[in-house]
């Protein structure tokens, strides 16, 4: 068997051990699953869209092996899926100044325009918000929405894992957490998507096996398209109501990712035309997180 296959066949099953660990329970396992898709990312951007195919396959069967159908399903959608499309976009590429070429096209290197990595991250936020409203329909299906359904389901998982709460304390927490909580998951799912894909990439570059240059992250342009969705969502939040104005709420948390990440590249860019552009990221990135707190 080709070496190129036996490192990708190891990818993979390093991926649904790094996914499936939290079934074990033990102490720190939970955040393996953060960096489940490393392997598949490594094995992507290092040996390519056919052996991140295989390292795919072969997570989706280990992982149901070791945790059943439904964490082979979970694996194929959270890990596999966005790994896929990543890689596959990232790697695409044509002569430069070819006609049809993406605005925006990166083009580090030797005269070849890649696939803009601002298409990437609004693609790659679409299969975030396309799984909420899939959500969305499915729960709309049965007798309760998906705002009760997550309502209950926070319940459940508080009271398991903090069984000495009091009731009130206990209705008041998922009081806070349930209207936002389809998008938080969904934005912290993109994070560290874009965060694995990031360190795979650095130490593609690092190992001297990267396929594509890495690209200039400050000069990152969106595509006019993904405006529309986020629009459409808030639209719908402002103006919807009940299940219809929780799921346009979450979409347009979801759905401002990509203008988060815009944000930060204005930044970058103006910090970088000053005299002390470490101090003023350092304090940017201070405030940023305390204000999130």
């Amino acid at each position: 068997m080709p070496k190129k296959t036996l490192i990708a066949i190891g990818a993979g099953v390093l991926s649904a051990f790094a996914a499936t660990a939290f079934l074990s329970q033990a102490p720190g396992a939970l955040m393996l699953v953060y960096f489940a898709d490393l392997p598949l990312f490594l094995a992507g951007f290092g040996l390519g869209p056919q052996s991140m195919v295989i390292s795919g396959a072969v997570g989706f069967m280990a992982a149901g092996l070791i945790g059943g159908g439904i964490a082979a399903g979970v694996f194929g959608m959270t890990q596999v899926l966005p790994a896929w499309l990543v890689v596959r976009q990232y790697l695409l590429q044509r002569p430069q100044g070819s006609s049809g070429a993406a605005d925006g096209a990166d083009t580090v290197g030797a005269a070849v325009d890649w696939y803009p990595i601002g298409n990437i991250l609004c693609w790659l936020t679409m299969l975030a918000a396309a799984a909420l409203v899939a959500g969305t329909m499915a729960a709309m299906g049965g007798a309760e929405g998906l705002s009760v359904l997550v309502s209950t389901n926070l319940e459940n998982l508080l009271q398991a894992m903090a069984p000495q709460w009091e009731p009130d304390h206990l209705a008041r927490m998922v009081g806070i957490m349930t209207p936002m909580f389809p998008g938080a998951i969904g934005v912290s799912w993109i994070i560290m998507t874009i965060v694995n894909a990031t360190l795979a990439q650095g130490l593609m570059v690092k190992w001297g096996s990267a396929q594509r240059p890495s690209p200039a992250y400050i000069d990152l342009e969106l595509p006019q398209w993904i405006s529309w969705p986020m629009i459409a969502a808030a639209l719908l939040a402002l103006m919807g109501s009940g299940e219809m104005e929780y799921t346009g709420r979450n979409l347009a948390m979801i759905l401002a990712v990509p203008f988060f990440f815009l944000g930060l590249a204005v930044v970058h860019t103006w910090a970088s035309r000053k005299a002390h552009t470490t101090m003023i990221l350092v304090a940017f990135y201070l405030i940023l997180v305390m204000s999130g707190w």
